[in-house]
């Protein structure tokens, strides 16, 4: 999956704006591209096609689907994620302080990132309403992989190479999860075709 596609397209409009978020390599999430498509344009189809294939698709509140998607989501899915990032790092705090218990020393819990809340968009037009939504899915998401990283930190210790570490076995993965896996269950990406 490349990432979301956030869909703005409002009854009686004349234009859908596409969003597309994407994590890279490097575990960083950015917007790659924003699109204005006009509804009369000739090419509207392919185009729609063409922004949201392997992407997910997130439609923006009120929007109607421009094109029949196979798995579009709406923003509150994301209340998902912000639940397994808040389990995710109570489960890392509980972790530290039994290893700091076990060890008898002193361990600081990390901090986090804040998981933000949704905000309205600037002003009521399709890019915006669809950048606001993908200004949410980017804090969001990178709330859970600064998390998911904190974890991977305290899988190996770094003098001895010894694992499991801080992180019971359960968390002990050595890679960082871009998204988790019952949350990538409920955004499945849109066909190639």
């Amino acid at each position: 999956m490349l990432g979301f596609a956030i869909v703005d397209r409002q009854p009686h409009a004349e234009h859908t704006a596409v969003w597309t978020t994407s994590c890279s390599a490097e575990h960083i999430v950015r917007h790659t591209n924003a699109v204005v498509l006009r509804h009369d344009d000739p090419g509207y189809v392919e185009k729609m096609r063409s922004l949201t294939a392997d992407r997910s698709v997130v439609l923006t509140d009120g929007s109607e689907p421009p094109v029949s998607f196979a798995h579009a989501v709406r923003i509150e899915v994301f209340d998902d994620l912000v639940d397994a990032t808040t389990r995710l790092q109570e489960s890392i705090a509980q972790a530290v302080a039994e290893y700091s218990r076990r060890k008898k020393t002193t361990l600081v819990v990390p901090t986090y990132l804040p998981v933000p809340e949704h905000s309205a968009p600037e002003h009521d037009e399709a890019r915006f309403r669809a950048l606001a939504v993908a200004d949410h899915i980017g804090r969001v998401w990178t709330a859970w992989l600064f998390t998911e990283e904190h974890r991977q930190r305290r899988t190996v210790a770094p003098r001895t190479q010894e694992t499991p570490w801080i992180m019971p076995i359960e968390l002990n993965s050595p890679t960082i999860a871009t998204l988790p896996a019952e949350f990538v269950d409920r955004v499945k990406p849109e066909p190639l075709s």
